[in-house]
């Protein structure tokens, strides 16, 4: 298991990765986080991902210490009397890098998807969690990913319903 990382610059949220940051291309940012850690909720309230207001940098962190930069996009949803959703996107870039540090996940989302399963199901048959870390940072308009909480070579129970 990972140690805690040390010099943290940013406000930091442990996400927990699911299938629907391989499968959507985003996150929902939770109110906690929106307000009490990255403090964006007036920041970004535009519904639309090509609104320039709504755009941000999302930058990777890999193992060889380089890092990456893409492009993101967070929006807020407004649902008539329902409480607005704001979401962080992403494009297949970042997918393909959390598809790489991920792989776990990644193939239990598979196997989810090909048994017709619900995450919940998921998880309580094939159970464990993967984190990433996601920090903001306010001047930059940055969200930093570091996956630091991955398992590499889960011993999947129905890896033969795999079709890679």
């Amino acid at each position: 298991m990972a140690s805690e990382r040390s010099k943290v610059r940013n406000p930091l949220w442990r996400k927990k990765v699911d299938g629907s940051m391989f499968d959507d291309k985003c996150t929902v940012i939770p109110d906690w986080v929106k307000d009490d850690v990255f403090g964006i909720r007036a920041i970004f309230p535009h519904p639309e991902k090509n609104d320039p207001r709504s755009k941000v940098t999302i930058t990777l962190k890999h193992a060889n210490g380089k890092n990456t930069s893409h492009w993101g996009a967070v929006i807020t949803s407004h649902r008539g009397k329902l409480p607005p959703v704001m979401r962080l996107f992403y494009k297949q870039d970042v997918v393909e890098w959390l598809e790489e540090k991920f792989s776990s996940t990644c193939k239990r989302n598979k196997i989810r998807r090909r048994l017709d399963w619900n995450g919940p199901t998921a998880e309580k048959n094939i159970p464990f969690w993967e984190f990433v870390d996601i920090e903001y940072n306010s001047e930059d308009c940055e969200f930093i990913f570091t996956a630091h909480y991955n398992i590499e070579n889960y011993n999947f129970p129905l890896e033969m319903l795999l079709n890679d």
